[in-house]
């Protein structure tokens, strides 16, 4: 059996990509075996014909539609032969240290243990790619701002030397068991975009699962590919993290508290976001203020349908209730 299957989900993300292909395919070890799979979310664009000719030892695979995030890595791991996978963004380089490092460690960690590890971008500066799970005090940037100057609490999570735990860790990278992915039930595809990650560490961790980010190990991680593809296309995407914040709350809160979570989120996205639509409308010559025109009407719809329907998940997600 392959040690580790390493799955990719691509969405036009072609020049990316082909950096992160360039790095795996540098890869060689006596240490373990691995295989590279990568989902395109049926992207339509005449370029994966040219991938699959161009790298010919990775396995490429065609998703029904642009299914979201989470469709498309349980799709991948539907095809994958690993004991361990490595779910990777298109848009990073990795090395062969960095790909041993995760696997050493994960193998050393509890059943239900999640493993990530340090990013930085391409001009050398550091990301954040973990946190605290969401809060009544966490749901927006401003009330984030006011949480870190009363809160006596720096670094709300355990940190070492050598390791950082937090409650969550970026879905850019991701290294689990198969054996634990499926006890989990992998990834829940209610999410479309955003917050998947934070839900399945959120599962892990009530499991007992350890959610580890290791400190030695560093990949490149440079933003930029699929989800900023244009005006619109970052206008859906900044949409979703606000409509993943609602599934999210309505999974893991309950009763007055994912009441209170869920209006703070209505009353931030369309009170605080009005004037800045307007603005938008008036100046619709800037792009950076005709885009937050465009979430805001997407949000109002959303709203609507989720009246409507009685639910909050995305209309992109696959278990969109359709009536």
């Amino acid at each position: 059996m392959t040690d580790i299957s390493i799955i990719i989900v691509n969405y036009r993300g072609w020049q990316r990509l082909t950096q992160c292909l360039d790095s795996l395919k540098a890869i060689s070890s006596n240490l373990y075996s691995f295989e590279v799979l990568i989902v395109d979310n049926r992207s339509q664009d005449g370029l994966l014909e040219s991938f699959i000719t161009s790298y010919p030892e990775f396995t490429f695979i065609s998703n029904t539609g642009n299914l979201g995030f989470a469709s498309g890595c349980n799709l991948g791991a539907r095809h994958s032969s690993g004991s361990y996978l490595l779910f990777l963004n298109p848009d990073t380089i990795i090395a062969e240290s960095a790909l041993h490092g995760l696997l050493q460690e994960v193998r050393s960690r509890n059943q239900f243990s999640i493993v990530s590890c340090n990013q930085i971008r391409e001009d050398g500066s550091q990301e954040k790619p973990f946190g605290s799970f969401p809060s009544i005090f966490t749901l927006t940037g401003w009330m984030r701002a006011i949480s870190r100057v009363l809160s006596a609490q720096k670094i709300p999570f355990t940190e070492t030397n050598e390791y950082v735990f937090p409650d969550w860790i970026s879905g850019s990278v991701v290294m689990i068991s198969k054996k634990t992915f499926y006890a989990l039930n992998g990834w829940d595809e209610d999410f479309w975009m955003y917050f998947e990650d934070v839900d399945l560490c959120r599962r892990a961790r009530l499991k007992g699962g350890e959610v580890v980010l290791m400190k030695s190990i560093c990949i490149e991680h440079n933003h930029g590919g699929a989800s900023r593809i244009n005006q619109n296309i970052k206008a859906l995407t900044k949409t979703e993290v606000n409509i993943s914040r609602h599934v999210y709350i309505s999974k893991h809160d309950l009763g007055i508290r994912a009441s209170l979570m869920h209006i703070i989120l209505i009353i931030n996205s369309l009170l605080f976001g009005f004037i800045p639509a307007i603005a938008g409308i008036v100046f619709f010559f800037v792009k950076s203020l005709r885009t937050l025109s465009r979430i805001y009407i997407r949000l109002l719809q959303y709203y609507a349908i989720a009246l409507r329907r009685g639910t909050w998940i995305s209309k992109r997600s696959v278990n969109f209730p359709e009536r």
